[in-house]
């Protein structure tokens, strides 16, 4: 980050775009610009702000610090309800501002209410390949290579395809990382799951094929759970809630309930995978998990990390177990040859169960959360300008 360690000063670049159609907001933010490549998801959210954004960008550094990714962390959005008509021409207005960005060094992900279809096929309309093209550059990638490589993206994998599954299939890793840690098998092991988007189903798809058992989820309206901790069919689960958990039929053998019940449940890891702030200090006071597992960006606050830290609640913070998508394009990029989709996968997992290892070790052995062991290993990274993003050094 410029040769500081400390991680709160202001971020280093912040485009402001204010659009003339609708008189809607977007910001882009690269927190650092230390790096040949910087990353992070584009989200479209009614409320959203800079101050968002910026703290949005800093998390992604963190999660290149503690990765090993030699990028450094950005994030972008608009002000905008995901819900209109009009969010694809917002949209198509928003590009024309980044699109340079996205050019020289910006690599776009999907965040919330995006999808890489959806901004992929915007992203061709200014001529752009991808919206990972600025990885191209970085790596040194001919034309022909990088398209070899992002066909992988669109390959099968789990619910969907490689794309749209390994953030969720990351934040599973990290849950199986928690469990190895606190030394649960898999076979006794009970999860809840805050949220049913993207990120939430792939990581419910995956403890599900791990053979743990899944005993609560919540959406936006309601939470299913299960009678006596026996676990939810999960393939029934995903065929039957197309629309919402709300939408399942009344012989699923599961009990609707208020979506802010699922923090009470009685369980061995719960995964907060929906929006930033739903785990607050009322939530962390009536917590029944064992660990708490974050998917979500800023799923915790820092009050309500503190407590969960005092009351001996584990908690793998979103830097580490939120960065399956940042993990899975080293997995995609960094090799020599181009990879398989299993291939990449097992890179995540393996680098995954490292970092929670790693951050938990830290932990419990000086006795400060693992927020702050997080951060303590996002600092003793070295920074390397000069170096491609991802694979070997000197490649």
């Amino acid at each position: 980050m410029s040769g500081h360690s400390a991680y709160d000063v202001p971020p280093e670049l912040v485009v402001e775009y204010v659009d003339h159609v609708e008189g809607f907001r977007g910001w882009l933010v690269i927190d650092s610009l230390t790096h040949r490549l910087c990353a992070g998801g584009l989200r479209v959210q009614k409320g959203l702000t800079r101050e968002s954004i910026t703290r949005l960008a800093r998390n992604m550094t963190l999660k290149m610090r503690i990765a090993g990714i030699r990028a450094d962390g950005a994030k972008s959005g608009i002000d905008y309800d995901p819900l209109s008509p009009g969010k694809d021409q917002a949209l198509e207005r928003f590009f024309r501002a980044i699109v340079p960005y996205m050019l020289e060094r910006y690599s776009v992900g999907p965040d919330m209410n995006t999808t890489m279809a959806e901004l992929n096929a915007i992203a061709a309309r200014f001529g752009l390949p991808s919206i990972k093209i600025a990885v191209a550059r970085a790596q040194g990638f001919s034309d022909r290579e990088f398209a070899k490589r992002l066909k992988v993206l669109s390959r099968p994998a789990g619910l969907n395809t490689l794309a749209s599954f390994r953030a969720g299939a990351g934040l599973g890793y990290a849950v199986l990382g928690t469990l190895d840690f606190m030394g649960i098998p898999c076979r006794k092991a009970t999860v809840t799951v805050q949220g049913f988007g993207g990120l939430a189903s792939g990581a419910i798809w995956c403890l599900n094929r791990a053979g743990i058992k899944i005993i609560a989820v919540s959406d936006r309206e309601k939470m299913i759970k299960t009678y006596e901790n026996s676990p939810l069919d999960v393939e029934k689960l995903f065929k039957y809630s197309r629309h919402g958990l709300i939408s399942l039929v009344d012989d699923y053998g599961g009990v609707l309930a208020e979506n802010s019940k699922i923090h009470e449940i009685e369980c061995d890891v719960f995964i907060p995978a929906a929006m930033e702030g739903t785990v607050t200090e009322k939530e962390a006071r009536t917590m029944r998990a064992r660990a708490v597992v974050c998917g979500a960006n800023l799923a915790v606050t820092p009050e309500a990390e503190e407590i969960l830290h005092q009351r001996g609640i584990l908690l793998v913070p979103d830097m580490v177990a939120g960065c399956g998508g940042s993990l899975s394009m080293a997995g995609l990029f960094g090799p020599a040859k181009v990879p398989t989709e299993q291939e990449v996968l097992n890179f995540v997992d393996e680098h995954m169960r490292d970092m929670v290892y790693r951050v938990c070790k830290r932990s419990k052995s000086t006795g400060i959360s693992p927020r702050k062991a997080a951060l303590q290993l996002c600092a003793e990274a070295p920074l390397m300008p000069g170096e491609k993003p991802y694979g070997p050094l000197g490649a």
